[in-house]
């Protein structure tokens, strides 16, 4: 029998310039503490509830918990979204179950506010073309009141790199400014206390949307940027249009945002933000993770998106990429599919240079890679 995963929300935890949110998740004998924290200018931003406890941990319940009792304040919609939450993931990976949510009190959360939206804003293309979208009423009756841009430490930025996140958050800042918006930076514990066996690539999307949902106080929309467009969309996908919206409630939204472009159409639009193309960060595989490395994939693939869409190298990459770089590519997943992708779209503009020729080669090879992988036996494969 599984045990409970039980929710303590604390006390909220002061120092000169931060203020700490957390809970306590006890679950059987284990216990581990759930903080976020922000600065004390952001404390009426800060939900009096405990939606976003619910959020957090809705996913390492399902995991390991046979129900999830949350000893505080939840808003009734958002229980009820998170059961048809459950009801989508339960049928994407088997080993995650549904389980019944208790909240101690059910209450919606009215707060008289004026509309405002905050996006999770990492600095990369995906959240970049969000924010300028919005920022510069861009969408019509689809445009939300954007006020701010929300910027993670404890994401792709380990807890331990304050001096990293810094600089990483200079530039983001940089970026938001252009355009009016604030930055919210924000730190959390989240990836160090979800199980090990929940890969980031399925919690993160409940990771962004519990960061969103605690800041309730002051906004009523959270944009979480989309990771793939509706012609590529895959699952099951820690972040999704189908699952994202489900982690709001009556009282705040979530929006998976610019899924009606591809990665070159977000590139494009991005042409005409300067600032963008100064401070883009997209890398997080390089030793330093507050700049572009410009070797690892992620890189090259950026780097050859930004050459396809007419903007040569822009300044956010020190050095362009060679045709040997891109043929050494070993690719896998959503890289790959990305990778092809982009080859696509250069055959269909007609492009014969080296270096489409050079992603043809990196394709067969990857392909061919885990071909081998699926067939050889596990003592063969290392």
């Amino acid at each position: 029998m599984k045990p409970t995963l039980q929710v303590w929300p604390q006390e909220r935890q002061y120092s000169d310039d931060t203020v700490t949110v957390s809970a306590r998740l006890e679950l059987g004998t284990q216990s581990h503490t759930l903080w976020f924290q922000v600065p004390r200018a952001y404390e009426t931003a800060l939900a009096p509830n405990s939606d976003a406890f619910a959020v957090a941990t809705v996913l390492l319940a399902m995991k390991k918990a046979s129900q999830l009792i949350i000893h505080g304040e939840v808003s009734p919609t958002l229980l009820r979204n998170l059961e048809e939450f459950q009801a989508a993931w339960a049928s994407w990976v088997p080993s995650l179950a549904e389980i019944p949510i208790v909240a101690e009190a059910e209450r919606e959360l009215v707060l008289h506010r004026q509309p405002a939206a905050i996006a999770a804003f990492s600095g990369g293309v995906d959240s970049s073309y969000t924010v300028f979208r919005h920022g510069t009423a861009r969408l019509g009756r689809r445009t939300q009141p954007l006020k701010a841009g929300l910027f993670v430490h404890g994401f792709d930025i380990p807890l331990d790199q304050p001096d990293v996140f810094d600089r990483a958050r200079q530039r983001a800042t940089a970026m938001l400014s252009s355009l009016d918006l604030a930055t919210v930076p924000m730190a959390t514990n989240f990836r160090t206390v979800m199980d090990p066996r929940i890969p980031w690539e399925t919690s993160f999307g409940t990771a962004i949307a519990a960061c969103l949902t605690l800041l309730q106080g002051q906004f009523d929309t959270g944009l979480i940027a989309s990771s793939y467009s509706y012609s590529t969309l895959s699952f099951p996908y820690g972040s999704n249009p189908v699952t994202d919206p489900l982690l709001g409630s009556q009282g705040f939204a979530l929006i998976y945002d610019g899924a009606d472009q591809r990665r070159l159409g977000k590139v494009q639009t991005l042409m005409d933000w300067p600032a963008a193309l100064e401070q883009v960060r997209v890398c997080w595989q390089g030793a330093e993770k507050d700049r572009n490395c410009c070797e690892c994939e992620k890189c090259i693939r950026n780097i050859l998106t930004f050459r396809l869409a007419g903007a040569g190298l822009p300044p956010c990459f020190d050095q362009d990429v060679t045709d040997q770089q891109i043929r050494s590519l070993r690719l896998k997943g959503g890289s790959l599919d990305a990778l092809m992708s982009l080859q696509e779209m250069a055959q269909q503009q007609g492009i014969t240079a080296a270096w489409v020729k050079a992603t043809t080669t990196a394709i067969h090879r990857s392909q061919r890679q885990i071909w081998l992988k699926q067939r050889l036996p596990g003592w063969l494969k290392p």
